[in-house]
């Protein structure tokens, strides 16, 4: 039976395209500040905390490298894989920031990630070498994406516990072009094999849609952090009614021109291991069929035609972020010298108007509201476009509160930045 699009989830076998031999393991490091060496008894209780039970089948590690002060081996709650953590005096040399400049001493965690729940697993080995480092910890640094917790931000890694980590953390997304103002740009997923999934691409990017491309790649890739892929060549839903296409990367590449990115000579040196190309729903050309990046849909996206589906942990992560940060709101509200000096947006869950007394159920939806005034409990706002679902129109005036704030964004206060969000406070 023919089908016109796959959903991401569908129960069948496999694709053999993309299946990965082996999981690339996940590394990270806590540089720590102080010439006293690390006590092993902190990793081994922040271990305990972090995964809501007492290491088992401890065991030391046997390291004979005269740099290394201890090291043990240790099963935490459900998971497969055992967990390697070991203590070693830091190299001047090979610091990977200058937030760790006055750092003595390297935690190293090793293990590969839980695949059944790897966000829930990338968040509880974090805590456990951030608590482990404690108040001596100047940066945590995950070797394998290159990517950073600076001292306060491992802070709130902590006191939140983890809820604020979701997909979006387990891979990076590089952008390469030979000429990085014209294009066109070629993205790729740095982190999906340590999740025993392909690395994604997308091909040919031009420069004024790449930011929706980004957009597209790192939506995508988290809604399959979680997910089977779906099979090479079947087109499949990334957003409501807007399908696109999984394609082996080495075949997507056949006709990407030499003197672009992505080319056969770009992938020479890249890891072993199947890639996946995002590209349009079927392909395209009248004498050869080719596959293209799916500009039709990144053109539909970037004019608001389109939405993306999102994975639900980042739907909710960007929430909770948007709650914490809405005093960085109240202050560029406070700070607005004029109502058009710039614009103040947030996402909010609207409901559709019903009589009173109706039985059925009250749609929902999230919609953009250009803010006007706010305190700590909400605000009120415009509705920026029409929502045909709800019978809201555009300009209608809409009070809301704080519990329904699932994002917002600031344009054009700062001149070096056209949007600032949650993720960038003002400074």
């Amino acid at each position: 039976m023919a089908r016109e699009h796959m959903p991401i989830q569908i129960g069948l076998p496999e694709e053999p395209a993309w299946q990965v031999a082996e999981p690339t393991p996940f590394a990270l490091l806590a540089f720590l500040a102080g010439d006293e060496m690390p006590d092993p008894g902190e990793s081994f209780l922040a271990a305990g905390r972090a995964f809501g039970g007492e290491p088992r089948d401890v065991e030391p590690l046997p390291i004979e490298d005269e740099r290394v002060a201890w090291g043990f081996a240790f099963t935490a709650g459900r998971r497969a894989s055992r967990v390697l953590v070991w203590c070693e005096r830091a190299d001047p040399a090979q610091l990977p920031s200058a937030e760790a400049a006055d750092a003595r001493w390297v935690l190293s965690l090793e293990t590969i990630l839980d695949e059944g729940r790897p966000v829930e697993d990338f968040a509880a080995l974090c805590v456990t070498l951030a608590a482990s480092a404690g108040a001596r910890l100047r940066l945590l640094y995950d070797a394998g994406l290159g990517a950073t917790w600076n001292a306060p931000a491992a802070a709130e890694l902590l006191a939140t516990r983890g809820e604020l980590v979701d997909e979006r953390q387990l891979y990076r997304i590089e952008i390469v072009a030979r000429d990085r103002t014209k294009g066109p740009f070629w993205l790729s997923t740095v982190g999906m094999s340590r999740l025993l999934k392909p690395e994604l691409e997308m091909l040919e990017v031009p420069p004024e849609l790449l930011r929706t491309a980004l957009e597209l790649v790192d939506a995508t890739a988290a809604r399959l952090v979680t997910a089977e892929f779906p099979h090479a060549g079947v087109p499949f839903e990334v957003g409501p009614d807007l399908k696109a296409t999984l394609v082996p990367a080495r075949e997507a590449a056949e006709t990407v021109d030499p003197s672009c990115a992505g080319g056969e000579r770009d992938r020479r040196h890249l890891p072993p291991g199947p890639r996946a190309a995002i590209c349009a729903p079927g392909q395209r050309g009248s004498f050869r069929k080719v596959w293209v990046a799916p500009l039709d849909e990144l053109a539909a996206l970037a004019q608001g035609e389109a939405a993306l589906y999102i994975a639900e942990r980042v739907v909710d992560v960007r929430a909770r972020l948007a709650r914490r940060t809405w005093p960085t709101v109240l202050q560029a509200l406070a700070a607005r010298a004029a109502p058009d000096a710039y614009l103040v947006s947030a996402k909010v869950l609207l409901s559709k108007a019903q009589a009173a007394g109706a039985d059925a159920p009250t749609p929902q939806g999230y919609a953009w509201l250009d803010i006007d005034s706010a305190d700590a409990a909400g605000g009120t706002g415009a509705l920026a476009h029409d929502l045909a679902s709800l019978d809201r129109r555009a300009g209608e005036r809409i009070s809301f509160e704080l519990e329904s704030v699932a994002d917002w964004r600031i344009h054009g206060m700062r001149p070096d930045a056209a949007e600032i969000g949650p993720e960038t406070p003002l400074r």
